[in-house]
């Protein structure tokens, strides 16, 4: 009996990868279009969809918000990010001086804590100057992961870039700072792409410091599962329809930026 090809057997198993990794997705879409009574039946998978736990989510709940919110705040971190993380990204590449390893280990080193051992000082922050239960509070908290992350990655591209070019722009009149916007930055614009996409996934499914820095007037996508814990349950549906919402913009966002994340990271 012949072996399979070495190409289909790694093709089934990369389908099979993928199946596994799905499914959950699958039942996710699946149980957010089933009623309160077919919950009950976890594997019909064949029935007559409903969008009442949408309806339910949208309109009862207000999910349009939770949304909005979570893509005022992404967005918000991710350009501080970019544009604070790229700059000291640049200094630690180019730049000599004392302890400069050490510099970078504490950087790095702000990534170890666990969110709920800051999300605590962060709370003391936000009541002494006011900026509980608002965007700002929650971008600066997001900087605790996600800035680290752009100096390491940024600092990583600027690295594989030769010094000859700069230098070249430097020797035609431009400033080290117009060498930098004219040709260096376009030369890493795939990785700043590709930083800048892992940093708003970051953003958009952080829960500890959303939990707790925000409230009522700003509230994070992935803090309102909390509100579908009643009396009578878990509503089940609206949590489903919750999580569909959650991920869409993020499938959107991969499928749209795949060929830039891909060839940024590798």
């Amino acid at each position: 009996m012949k072996k399979a090809p070495p190409r289909i057997r790694e093709h089934a198993l990369l389908a099979l990868a993928c199946l596994f990794s799905a499914f959950p997705i699958v039942f996710m879409l699946l149980t957010s279009f089933k009623t309160r009574a077919m919950l009950y039946e976890p594997a019909r998978v064949l029935f007559e969809p409903t969008f009442d736990n949408y309806r339910a989510a949208i309109v009862q709940y207000g999910l349009h918000k939770f949304v909005v919110d979570s893509l005022i705040v992404s967005v918000a971190n991710v350009a501080v990010c970019l544009v604070l993380g790229t700059v000291a990204a640049y200094a630690l590449h180019k730049f000599t001086f004392r302890r400069k390893e050490l510099v970078v280990f504490t950087i790095l080193s702000s990534r170890i804590f666990p969110s709920i051992a800051l999300v605590i000082p962060f709370y003391i922050i936000g009541i002494a100057f006011q900026l509980l239960d608002t965007y700002t509070i929650l971008v600066l908290a997001f900087m605790v992961f996600n800035l680290p992350f752009v100096v390491i990655m940024m600092r990583s591209y600027f690295a594989a870039i030769g010094p000859e070019f700069e230098e070249a722009a430097m020797l035609d009149g431009c400033s080290r700072v117009g060498a930098l916007l004219r040709v260096v930055l376009p030369q890493v614009k795939t990785g700043i792409f590709a930083t800048g996409t892992m940093c708003f996934l970051a953003a958009w499914n952080e829960f500890t410091y959303a939990l707790f820095l925000s409230a009522s007037n700003v509230n994070m996508i992935s803090t309102a599962v909390v509100f579908f814990k009643t009396e009578r349950g878990i509503l089940w549906g609206e949590v489903s329809a919750l999580g569909v919402v959650a991920i869409l913009p993020v499938i959107v966002l991969c499928f749209a930026t795949q060929k830039f994340l891909v060839k940024g990271m590798s």
